[in-house]
């Protein structure tokens, strides 16, 4: 199983500090962003990875090779970057080749098991990481919305939906089906090619999009300056909260 790693944007939301780097190299904690997605695919066993880049795409690939991650990482040039997030995915096409791949976005800090959930779902369609139990402000301020069936079905999804009853964590696993719907998006020059679209026509099709209950599993979207904050605030948490943990095993060992 090979993972793609969305890292093209501009990060406009996040000035000025992406005014000289890339989003994905602002530092949470001392460790750029960057770093905590690339861990919680190595530990989910995901050691193939493709890093879509665009914005300042030679930073991340000075990062790439000063650092070593235990798994192999390629850099994606992705020209379109401005079309859309879909257009990102739509690079990574000759890397993931045939076979089902697995997508999550450089600014969010997700844990590995959402990986690991994600990936022992039956695989037979596209699949989308979904919470449930969604509350904090950088889930929910600028949420990607879904109302799924009690088959774990997706029949619609957007930030405006009006009733809907999960939140869109940015991880996915998509077949290879999901390409020539990315092709058709981007020879429309009118409108972006974005993931939304694109899992949209997933839906309507007899493929459809499976939703995977992520609800109580650790993640954030970093957007914007207080998102970025909350996370520093969320991260020192769960630090504390394992170091307690390994007190508590040692003083029993």
């Amino acid at each position: 199983m090979r993972g793609v790693i969305l890292a093209a944007g501009d990060g406009t939301r996040l000035a000025p500090l992406t005014a000289d780097r890339p989003k994905p190299l602002v530092p949470v904690l001392g460790r750029p962003l960057l770093d905590y997605t690339l861990e919680a695919f190595a530990q989910a066993g995901i050691k193939e990875i493709g890093l879509v880049v665009g914005y300042r795409g030679w930073m991340l690939a000075e990062h790439l090779r000063s650092h070593r991650y235990g798994m192999r990482v390629r850099c994606l040039l992705n020209p379109d970057y401005k079309r859309g997030n879909g257009s990102s995915i739509y690079a990574a096409r000759e890397f993931v080749r045939s076979e089902p791949f697995v997508v999550a976005m450089a600014d969010h800090l997700i844990s590995a098991d959402i990986l690991e959930k994600l990936l022992s779902t039956p695989m037979g369609s596209a699949i989308l990481c979904v919470d449930h139990q969604a509350h904090a402000p950088s889930q929910l301020n600028d949420a990607t919305r879904v109302w799924g069936d009690e088959k774990a079905f997706i029949l619609r999804i957007g930030k405006t939906l009006k009733r809907w009853n999960g939140v869109d964590a940015g991880v996915f696993l998509f077949q290879p089906t999901i390409f020539p719907i990315l092709a058709r998006l981007m020879r429309d020059k009118t409108r972006p090619c974005t993931v939304t679209r694109a899992v949209r026509r997933l839906i309507a099709s007899q493929e459809g999009l499976r939703a995977c209950d992520i609800s109580g599993c650790f993640w954030l979207d970093v957007d914007t300056p207080a998102d970025l904050a909350y996370a520093r605030q969320a991260l020192r948490h769960r630090m504390a909260e394992a170091i307690s943990e390994l007190g508590q095993l040692c003083s029993l060992a």
